[in-house]
């Protein structure tokens, strides 16, 4: 579901049907709330499948048998054996998400009227600002780089398998 969407159904159900939380505006945490919701719930989902994915993937192999094989507890063959394996693929996908995040900041920062970077390029479009929308895709670019550079240092730290 695109997070523009889940933004909207999220301020429809409980800002104004519950009266819950605010829809727009920003200073307070309760502010927070539904903007953060409406762009982690979708990546959310998928971050747990992918675990579970992973987890599944992972039981299967020998060593993981042979390690419960061995007498180790449940607890101990998942902290020992299972953790660092299937955090690999999780934070290889969490990093690869940046970029939906941040697509889905764009919009859900002005439908929430929350000023950022997003809603700034938003109005930076409409006002056909060059120096702005080309200042902001610099940025967006070099922090997708960044991250993408993170998170493959992160994963070969993570991994088992290979020389940390």
């Amino acid at each position: 579901m695109p997070q523009f969407l889940m933004a909207l159904i999220l301020i429809l159900v409980v800002s104004v049907g519950f009266g819950a939380l605010p829809a727009a505006g920003h200073g307070a945490p309760k502010h927070v709330v539904l903007p953060a919701l409406a762009l982690a719930l979708g990546l959310a989902a998928v971050n747990a499948r992918i675990a579970r994915d992973a987890m599944a993937r992972i039981s299967a192999m020998p060593f993981y048998r042979f390690a419960a094989w061995k007498g180790l507890s449940r607890r101990q063959v998942l902290l020992r054996h299972g953790l660092r394996n299937v955090a690999v693929p999780v934070v290889t996908y969490m990093g690869l998400q940046f970029v939906t995040l941040v697509e889905g900041v764009v919009v859900v920062e002005s439908v929430f009227g929350w000023p950022g970077i997003g809603h700034a390029l938003v109005h930076a479009i409409f006002s056909r600002d060059v120096p702005m929308v080309q200042g902001t895709a610099l940025v967006l670019g070099l922090s997708f780089v960044l991250i993408n550079a993170l998170t493959d240092l992160a994963a070969r730290r993570l991994d088992p398998r290979g020389a940390a």
